[in-house]
């Protein structure tokens, strides 16, 4: 299905901490080649100038997603790090790996739910995340930790120091291509939960880091059929064919309105909300995903 377009979904993302925020820099970060840097660094990069710009990497809420969806069904999403044949303790598939010479349709139908949007080894995945950058000065602040060990009570390690960050703001995007409605609310539903508040990001999140305050700036989706003011899904824009031969939903169960009017733009039509009408969208796709899955 990768191989022709048949809708797409952009979102503008802007993150900014509610309380202190750590995506710790990997192994030793810049502290092993930095004295001055803290010991838990916040993960940076190199800029031309020479200076240095803290960043969020792009991560996909792939772990979140895939919490949802196994509270309705736990066989909707495999375990990414189980190997071999049969179902996980816990009753979860094992992780969805395919050999390069399995067709598309049938990687795709024989996928979980999750690896059906985020991919898997043999099947590429429908969502892209950008990395997110600073759009300016960005508040950094210095905390102190211990390891205690538990048997003794003394201190295993330490003090050391955490670099956090307490204000700023961050933006990127969000990219999805030939979704259904389920897995546009599925992504929804993710966003909306990090976005009240409810799923932390990065390092400490035990300590009350990792809160964060995430807005849909802007919201637009891309058709090469008029959408006819409703958001829909790809089930309703493919052949009977590519229907059947992918699983995917009827095309009466693909259609969401919006009440908004499309727009012409270089041989698409176009569907565009901003901040509390983007909101509004995502709210009204939400409970799709679980319609898809049961």
């Amino acid at each position: 299905m990768h191989s022709r377009f048949f809708n797409e979904a952009l979102f503008a993302v802007r993150l900014r901490p509610r309380t202190p925020l750590l995506i710790k820099a990997g192994g030793e970060g810049a502290a092993a080649l930095d004295p001055t840097v803290p010991d838990m660094s916040f993960v940076r990069l190199r800029r031309p100038d020479g200076g240095e710009m803290l960043y969020i990497p792009g991560s996909s809420l792939r772990g979140h997603a895939e919490r949802l969806l196994r509270s309705v069904r736990a066989d909707a999403a495999c375990d990414p790090l189980a190997h071999g044949e049969g179902e996980t303790s816990y009753g979860l598939k094992r992780a969805c790996r395919f050999k390069d010479d399995l067709s598309g349709d049938e990687a795709y139908r024989k996928a979980c739910h999750a690896c059906r949007l985020f991919g898997a080894t043999g099947l590429a995945s429908r969502v892209r995340v950008s990395d997110l950058y600073p759009d300016g000065p960005v508040l950094r602040d210095t905390r102190y930790g211990v390891a205690i060990d538990r048997v003794t009570g003394a201190v295993a390690h330490g003090p050391f120091e955490l670099e956090i960050v307490t204000d700023g703001t961050f933006s990127g995007s969000i990219t999805m291509r030939n979704f259904t409605l389920g897995q546009f609310g599925l992504l929804a539903a993710a966003l909306l939960d990090v976005a009240d508040g409810l799923v932390p990001l990065g390092y400490g999140k035990s300590r009350g880091l990792g809160r964060v305050d995430l807005q849909v700036t802007r919201l637009a989706v891309r058709t090469l059929r008029g959408p006819q003011g409703a958001l829909v899904g790809v089930g309703a824009l493919c052949d009977d064919r590519t229907r059947q031969a992918f699983a995917l939903p009827a095309a009466e169960r693909e259609c969401l309105g919006l009440g908004v009017a499309s727009r012409a733009e270089k041989g698409f039509f176009v569907v565009e909300a901003e901040g509390s009408e983007a909101r509004r969208w995502l709210e009204a796709a939400a409970p799709r995903w679980v319609e898809e899955i049961t």
